[in-house]
């Protein structure tokens, strides 16, 4: 994994408007047909959360992935000054960048 590619690609997508932050937005998100192309969870983030988020982008057939980064480290990458545990993306493109930073 590359790391600093993906969260530079991360910060891309927020400034950009095409990131989805947080599990409630993210879950909220999933039924809508298109509205996200991946699902990326924070490993530290509890095992609720992440199960939860698996689970229903499975459902939906939304791509999810944990990740190895931190929950402050998604929040620093991102701009925002809490730590959130999953994020959406809303782009074809971002979510193409994003899965080559996560398998190179």
């Amino acid at each position: 994994m590359n790391k600093e590619r993906l969260l530079t690609m991360l910060g891309f997508a927020m400034r950009a408007g095409r990131l989805c932050v947080g599990a409630e937005q993210v879950i909220s998100l999933m039924p809508r047909r298109g509205a996200l192309k991946l699902v990326l969870v924070t490993e530290d983030a509890s095992s609720a959360t992440s199960s939860r988020v698996i689970s229903k982008a499975g459902y939906y057939g939304i791509r999810a992935n944990i990740i190895a980064i931190t929950k402050d480290e998604l929040g620093s990458a991102i701009g925002k000054e809490y730590s959130p545990a999953c994020v959406g993306i809303k782009d074809d493109g971002f979510a193409e960048q994003i899965i080559r930073a996560i398998n190179p």
